[in-house]
């Protein structure tokens, strides 16, 4: 299991950023699987389906971003909350994924950090429609509030109870890639 992949997108742009920090500690506290990409989401340039549809012209933005979605066993999906919704970065990413397959029966987790009372969790519901077209499987959803209060002064989760459901959420996606490897290994045989 430890050779497997998980494709990271981080839809926040920021320094400092408590969605990147909550997909670092996905990804450090996996032993199963690590989070590759992340960073990717943020270099992607506006979706447009004139360059989505000539693949000569892709920046190579895009074209890594795609095989990456390919060739990855699952995806960890860190959105911030803007205006009650999934930070555009988040969607211009998916967006991206529309015309690729790539997440069709990945194994998903959706997280998201807020200095607010409501941890982001307002991001997740605009995104379920999107995921479902693209075939990805929610396994599990995580939401932190007041995530300056719970991180340290580098910028890293301490906070036992977040901690704690990160690591449970990420039990849950490391089974959900076992028994996707496990149903992709009967359906070839």
């Amino acid at each position: 299991m430890a050779g497997r992949t998980v494709l990271g997108i981080c839809g926040s742009l920021r320094r400092g950023s408590y969605n990147a920090a909550l997909l670092d500690l996905v990804d450090g506290l996996s032993g199963g699987f690590r989070v590759v990409g992340s960073d990717l989401a943020g270099r992607l340039p506006l979706f447009n389906p004139d360059v989505e549809n000539d693949e000569e012209a892709w920046p190579e933005a895009v074209r890594e971003f795609r095989a990456l979605a390919e060739e990855a066993d699952g995806v960890v999906i860190a959105t911030p909350e803007y205006a009650h919704g999934p930070a555009g970065a988040t969607k211009n990413a998916l967006d991206w994924l529309v015309g690729s397959g790539g997440l069709v029966g990945r194994p998903t987790l959706l997280v998201s950090a807020s200095p607010g009372q409501a941890g982001g969790m307002r991001a997740h519901a605009p995104l379920m429609p999107t995921l479902t077209l693209l075939g990805a499987v929610l396994v599990d959803c995580v939401v932190v509030s007041r995530a300056g209060a719970r991180t340290d002064g580098d910028g890293r989760y301490t906070d036992p109870a977040v901690v704690d459901r990160v690591r449970l959420a990420v039990g849950e996606l490391e089974e959900a890639l076992g028994y996707a490897a496990s149903k992709r290994t009967q359906s070839v045989l």
